[in-house]
């Protein structure tokens, strides 16, 4: 043990294929800079949990512990998995072993930080990013308690003292001045064996005003981006480990344009496409023949494309501001530059009728991408501006167009679904019928569980990896098929 005041991190997610949780890599290299000493409790690999939490604090005896929650739930209408409430045993497990202070971060928890601090009766959390927020607000209260002596930190979510609970404005991290991530702070190698792929980040923030998206809550809607050579430098950390399939977990890579250029050309420069290939995730624009190519080049092997839709109207409604001819040139530029397609469609948003579902399906027909993923139900997430429209349409429980959890569900903390009313009260079946049998398509239908594409606990992509599949879960789901 050191003289540096200990930090236990939990990763409570218990999904699988297991996924790294890249948030706590990053996060202990910044605590590490400024003076503590970050410990890393994985209960990823654990089936007792409760005695791996004790025996880690037992074992560092930690001043904080910090909980990541990326995840509320899993985002599938045909599951419905709420697993912030196994996040919560998790905290209240550690709570009654401890009186270390519980801090709250990630994705998820940034979707809705004061629902999830009530909820899960921990003492604080950081919404947004952590990396400056998460030091600053531990030496605060390693200082004093007092709620008016956090009102300075960025992003600190607390008790005020009227006991509700403060988010404060968060602050968005320049990815430039982060220490550069040794990669060895989970077991990447056992997450690249069981999960198939590493993620890594390469910038934060997006501008787009999609109506359902939690990442510019989270992340802030001004893109800023890593250096590349601080890019390559954890790819090259990840190489040297073994682990040579990649996915970038950017929100999507080509915001900035020049920064895929970068971050390619420093790829290849190091020789690096030779040894190792990544997936990624983009937007339809801008995107074109040239890029295309480079993103081949730097070593891509698939690209995930969210375009939602391809009715003009709906796009709209979604916040969308692609057409259907930017999908059907994305693809022929995927096409020409050897790149495979995802393409991933989102139905049932306000406005969404059966013609619109057909004619959508028709285009991804004519487009022909390797795979196209149908989610049908949009999930509605707090502080969104879905959520924002449902409320307007009144009252929650009696809404028509909601469906999962509608009852003392006020927040939409728990899942909660958006299906036209006009497009049927069978929807799911309706796609199910319109797709039997064609390869192409991915649907998550309710009556079929076993079959949809669900990556939560999905046994026939578990059983891949562990026979060698490595990739994009999407592309491994599709070379099976």
């Amino acid at each position: 043990m050191t003289n540096q005041p200990a930090v236990l991190l939990v990763n409570p997610n218990k999904m699988m294929p297991p996924i790294a949780p890249l948030g706590l890599e990053y996060l202990a290299a910044s605590l590490a800079e400024r003076g503590f000493e970050p410990a890393l409790c994985d209960l990823t690999w654990h089936d007792d949990w409760p005695a791996a939490i004790q025996t880690a604090i037992r074992d560092t005896a930690p001043f904080a512990v910090g909980v990541s929650i990326r995840n509320i739930d899993d985002a599938y209408f045909a599951s419905q998995d709420f697993v912030l409430d196994h996040t919560a045993a998790v905290i209240r497990k550690i709570r009654e072993l401890s009186d270390a202070l519980v801090i709250l971060g990630g994705v998820g928890f940034s979707a809705a930080p004061a629902e999830i601090l009530a909820y899960t009766g921990a003492g604080y959390g950081i919404a947004g990013e952590g990396e400056d927020s998460f030091p600053a607000l531990l030496n605060a209260l390693r200082k004093n308690l007092r709620a008016a002596a956090l009102a300075s930190v960025a992003g600190a979510v607390y008790r005020a003292e009227d006991g509700t609970v403060a988010v404060n404005t968060p602050k968005p991290v320049n990815l430039a001045h982060l220490p550069p991530a040794s990669r060895r702070f989970a077991d990447n190698v056992r997450y690249f064996n069981e999960g198939g792929q590493a993620g890594l980040e390469t910038l934060r923030g997006c501008p787009h005003t999609c109506v359902y998206c939690i990442d510019p809550l989270a992340k802030g809607r001004t893109t800023r981006v890593r250096p590349a050579v601080s890019v390559v430098g954890e790819v090259c950390a990840l190489l040297d480990q073994g682990i040579d399939v990649l996915h970038l977990c950017d929100c999507e890579f080509n915001l900035d344009v020049d920064h895929c250029w970068s971050v390619c050309e420093t790829l290849i420069s190091r020789h690096l496409p030779s040894r190792v290939k990544w997936y990624t995730y983009a937007a339809p624009t801008p995107f074109n023949d040239d890029l295309a190519l480079e993103l081949a080049r730097g070593g891509c092997a698939g690209i995930n494309f969210g375009v939602d839709h391809a009715d003009p109207a709906m796009l709209r409604r979604l916040g969308r501001t692609h057409t259907p001819d930017d999908v059907r040139a994305l693809v022929k530029s995927c096409r020409a530059a050897g790149i495979a397609v995802m393409l991933d469609m989102l139905l049932g948003g306000p406005g969404e009728t059966l013609e619109s579902v057909a004619h959508a399906l028709d285009f991804m027909r004519e487009v022909a991408p390797d795979r196209a993923g149908l989610s049908v139900g949009v999930r509605i997430y707090p502080h969104t501006r879905l959520a924002t429209i449902v409320r307007s349409q009144g009252p929650i429980e009696s809404n028509p167009n909601l469906h999962g959890t509608v009852k003392d569900n006020p927040d939409f903390l728990k899942p909660i679904f958006y299906i036209d009313e006009k497009a049927g009260p069978d929807l799911h079946q309706y796609v199910t019928r319109l797709v039997a049998g064609e390869k192409m398509f991915f649907h998550a239908d309710p009556a079929q569980i076993d079959g949809n594409y669900n990556y939560n606990n999905n046994s026939v992509l578990a059983t891949a990896i562990r026979n060698g599949a490595r990739g994009a879960y999407w592309d491994i789901l599709a070379k099976l098929t």
